[in-house]
């Protein structure tokens, strides 16, 4: 894929990205212990995981949220030039591979609890999105093939 179907396929996929970021992000700071309770809901029944800690420390929480808001910037910031912000999804791909080995440092050295596992899972294969878009957008200045 190069050219001009490339640069539609990143624009496509970092706009439905951006706009999950910020619903996550919203979920994330309206209801906290609404989301870490569906989430343990799903764990229990596919497993017995340690139901998630309810969120205490509101400090954290902001923490959270903010990510939310930087990493949905990411995408809108890249989306509306492509080869020029490039770079930034290599930044959101160290934010995903961050946040997804952490989560796994989390479930296997403190407790099993299923949000970590899950977002072990869910970031890991966000951070290869990133990567794959990233790829693409390289391919944006190429010429397309002979067909």
């Amino acid at each position: 894929m190069t050219g001009a179907r490339a640069e539609r396929f990143v624009v496509l996929n970092l706009r439905l990205l951006a706009a999950s970021f910020a619903v996550v992000g919203i979920l994330f700071i309206a209801v906290p212990n609404g989301v870490l309770d569906v989430i343990s809901d799903l764990g229990n029944d596919i497993g017995s995981f340690t139901r998630a800690p309810e969120t205490v420390e509101k400090f954290w929480l902001a923490l959270g949220f903010a990510y939310m808001v930087v990493i949905a910037g990411i995408c809108v910031v890249v989306q509306a030039d492509v080869q020029r912000y490039r770079p930034f999804l290599l930044v959101l791909a160290a934010g995903k591979a961050a946040s997804s080995l952490s989560a796994l440092g989390l479930f296997v050295f403190d407790s099993h609890v299923f949000i970590y596992l899950l977002n072990f899972i869910v970031d890991g294969f966000l951070l290869g999105v990133a990567l794959l878009l990233w790829s693409v957008a390289g391919k944006i200045g190429e010429p397309a093939a002979p067909s």
